[in-house]
This record gives C-alpha cells, sequence and structure tokens, in this order.
C-alpha cells in the first residue's frame, strides 16, 4: 500500500523527477512527524536535511511549506520551522470531523475487495497484538499502514486526502499519551477493529465498513481523551 499524494503535490499529469524527490521527502518528514521521531516543538534544519537528501535547501523549503500547510510544522522568522503540537480543543475539532467524514465514506467504498487487500489487514491486526509492551514507534509505523490502506480503500481522491491530512495531525498527538494507556487493551481494541473491518469486507458491506472505522476513531478519541484528563487532573 502506497501513501496518496498530499493535495498541494497533486498534478494532472505525470511528475517531472525534481517533483519526484520533493515528494519522497515530503512523505519521509512526514513520516518522521508522525511517529514523533520528530516529536512536537522540534526545530528541523533546513541545511542538516538539505545535506541529509543531497539537494539545495530549495526543496527542503517546499516541503517545509506543504507541512505547514498541513498543520505539521510552523515556520518562524528567526527560530526556524517547528513540528507543532496540537492543542486539546483542536484536536477535539479535528476527531469530530474525522468521525463525519468516516461515518460517510461506505458509498465511496468499491465492493468486492481484493483478497490481497484484505489479507493486508489480518496481517495488521496479528500485527498489532505482537508489538512488545511500550513499542509505540512500532504501533505508530503499524496503524500509519494500516490506516493508509483504510483511506485507499476510498474511490473519491478528495475525501481520501482529507481523511489522511487529518489523520496526520492526529495520531502523533496521539502517541505522546499511548504510554499513560492500558497498553494490552489498547492493543485488543485496535486489533478487533481490523478483524471487523475483514468481516465487512468477507460480507461485502461497504457502508458496515465504514460504521467500524468510524467506531474505532470514537473508541481512540475516548482513549486519547480518558488519558488526558487523567494528566490534568494530577
Amino acid at each position: 500500500m502506497q501513501n496518496s499524494s498530499s493535495t498541494a503535490l497533486h498534478q494532472t499529469g505525470p511528475r517531472t523527477p525534481p517533483q519526484q524527490r520533493i515528494a519522497a521527502i515530503y512523505q519521509e518528514i512526514r513520516y518522521r512527524i508522525c511517529t514523533n521521531r520528530y516529536p512536537p516543538d522540534t526545530v528541523l534544519r533546513e541545511e542538516v536535511l538539505a545535506k541529509e537528501y543531497a539537494v539545495s535547501r530549495s526543496p527542503i523549503r517546499r516541503v517545509f511549506s506543504m507541512l505547514e500547510h498541513e498543520g505539521l510544522v510552523e515556520i518562524r522568522h528567526g527560530i526556524g520551522t517547528l513540528v507543532t503540537r496540537i492543542e486539546p480543543d483542536q484536536l477535539a475539532d479535528v476527531y469530530a470531523v474525522r468521525l463525519i467524514l468516516t461515518g460517510a465514506m461506505g458509498p465511496f467504498i468499491e465492493m468486492p475487495i481484493a483478497p490481497h487487500v484484505r489479507d493486508f489487514f489480518n496481517r495488521c491486526g496479528d500485527e498489532f497484538l505482537a508489538l512488545e509492551k511500550g513499542d509505540t514507534i512500532g504501533f505508530a509505523e503499524t496503524n500509519i499502514r494500516y490506516f493508509t490502506a483504510v483511506t485507499e480503500l476510498v474511490a473519491n481522491i478528495t475525501l481520501r486526502e482529507i481523511q489522511q491530512k487529518l489523520f496526520f495531525q492526529t495520531s502523533r498527538m496521539w502517541l505522546l499519551l499511548l504510554p499513560s494507556m492500558p497498553w494490552e487493551q489498547t492493543l485488543k481494541t485496535v486489533h478487533d477493529e481490523t478483524m471487523e473491518v475483514v468481516h465487512r469486507i468477507d460480507a461485502g458491506d461497504p457502508i458496515g465498513l465504514s460504521y467500524a472505522i468510524r467506531n474505532h476513531i470514537f473508541e481512540s478519541q475516548q482513549l486519547f481523551k480518558a488519558v488526558q484528563d487523567g494528566e490534568s487532573a494530577k
């Protein structure tokens, strides 16, 4: 499963090699942000990343601009490019929109779904259960693969891209509180949801599939809120 391109990179025709390079760098840095390899408040340096990717600073500036458009970084003059954090009220707003969009995506899921895609979701469930306690990066990597595959089921490109954007905004903040969550319960919750996705695929039920995913987002929101409220009460 490949991540779909950002709206900012959408092209009506084939990309040139420089555009392909920018897209690859963008996806890699976004991945690092959303697995908390670059946690909130990290300062990203143009010169460091330009050297790492063997490019001039111009492509890195383009990538930073795209990430800022998605709310993942903030460019501050005199300071640099900072990885953002989402405030609780903003996070609640994003979750509310995700719930609405996910519940509405059923008509845009085309059935039947290929057996290898069904098997992919089944493997994701096994991968969640196999994670060692406290392996938040492993959780993030599996979760990104899983939710990217979920959105790839959506035939409507605009809906797919909006869902991915909102997912990447919330997932990294969720990871910050993951160590405070009941680990085994959390893994069982996400495993059960992947199994429900497989069940709905087997049943050829796109509406039920969309609501299974919506329920998972709701459960994630409630877990996050419970831990967040506990942290605030300390």
